[in-house]
């Protein structure tokens, strides 16, 4: 768990809208409000999705099938074509892949030729579903007809799934807006109750949120340091050698679990460090090979003080005996502890958005 709303949206329904609408107070038209501001919040179709969008709008399949008897290069004349149309009943099917096959169908009456048939539909749909334009005219009247049926606007609501979100910030924006939506609808009774409900199920899943009055959700500092961890993950994973050296880093941390000697606490200390330099030596322009070096160069720094702090942290490493070398032992002042792997460990995972371009401090604090 990620401490995100994404992961856990699926539960949702059963934690927060099943129990909101069982209110007196809520409309039973509320879901059509709802979703309006929740399809803000979805993707952009996938190509195929995006054709099957097309398919199930009545203006576009007709121009689709028009647009396929010009690219067979047949004249025929407009009573004809609908005539051919209206005998196919593809307006009457209600899934995508019926209307499709009932248009093919009747497209091969007046081609008499199935593999063009099939391939002039095809081209005809990607034109259409490939037009910006005429993508988004699809999707208006395809909201359209959701929020205006209080029933569909239910369903199709319930079966939003996390997949179809445009991102975690997408999600966060939609709660927020909903708490306005319902102050519109139900006022103080439906607003305090959908508050309430959504404090729970933060607490409940761990989220790495606080929600504060009226309805803002604003992350936390356990959140925003999960998300770099996590997004740190990603960007070496992207790469063979950070890889390693990433995991290697995360093996140390979960061996002390079983031995928290100061040995091991010394060579998380180090695996860090050289996942660091790992990352660091990448930044564009950087030649140095030691942490130290990289720092004077990597040209991040808001004041030269932290790019100090940074330095002497891997100072430390270098000069303390055992962690990156042989040290010094007259400056070790007592023995490695567990304190000193969380305070280093969390002192130089803070320091990593500095050496390098690939994280996203921004989506870091608000979400993707």
């Amino acid at each position: 768990m990620r401490g995100e709303l994404i992961g856990v949206w699926s539960e949702t329904w059963r934690e927060i809208w099943a129990p909101l609408i069982d209110q007196e107070s809520s409309p039973d038209d509320i879901f059509c409000q709802l979703y309006r501001e929740l399809a803000a919040a979805l993707k952009e179709p996938s190509a195929d999705d995006a054709i099957a969008l097309a398919i199930n709008d009545a203006i576009q399949m007709r121009e689709a099938f028009d647009r396929a008897v010009v690219l067979a290069g047949i004249e025929v004349d407009l009573a004809r074509l609908d005539e051919v149309f209206d005998d196919s009943l593809a307006a009457t099917f209600e899934n995508a892949i019926s209307r499709r096959g009932a248009l093919e169908t009747a497209l091969l009456t007046i081609i008499n030729d199935p593999t063009k048939s099939v391939a002039v539909l095809s081209q005809a749909l990607s034109e259409l579903s490939n037009d910006p334009q005429k993508r988004g005219e699809a999707r208006e009247r395809a909201l359209e007809g959701v929020i205006n049926d209080k029933t569909k606007s239910r369903d199709v609501f319930e079966r939003t799934q996390a997949g179809d979100f445009a991102g975690e910030r997408a999600i966060v924006t939609f709660l927020e807006a909903a708490h306005e939506i319902l102050d519109d609808l139900g006022g103080d009774v439906l607003t305090n109750l959908y508050f309430n409900l959504l404090t729970v199920f933060i607490d409940k899943y761990s989220l790495r949120y606080d929600l504060r009055r009226p309805c803002m959700l604003c992350p936390t500092l356990p959140g925003v340091f999960s998300s770099l961890v996590r997004d740190l993950r990603e960007v070496t994973s992207q790469d063979a050698h950070l890889d390693s050296l990433m995991k290697e880093f995360e093996n140390a941390i979960r061996d002390l679990r079983t031995d928290c000697s100061d040995g091991r606490i010394k060579t998380c200390i180090q695996k860090q460090v050289n996942l660091l330099e790992a990352i660091g030596r990448m930044f564009p322009g950087v030649t140095g090979t030691t942490l130290g070096a990289i720092c004077d160069q990597v040209g991040t720094w808001p004041h030269d003080k932290l790019k100090v702090a940074i330095k002497d942290l891997y100072g430390f490493a270098c000069d303390y005996p055992g962690i990156r070398h042989g040290g010094t032992p007259a400056n070790a002042l007592r023995a490695i502890e567990m304190r000193d792997m969380i305070a280093i460990s969390i002192l130089l995972a803070g320091f990593t958005p500095y050496l390098t371009d690939q994280l996203n401090a921004d989506s870091m604090y608000r979400g993707r």
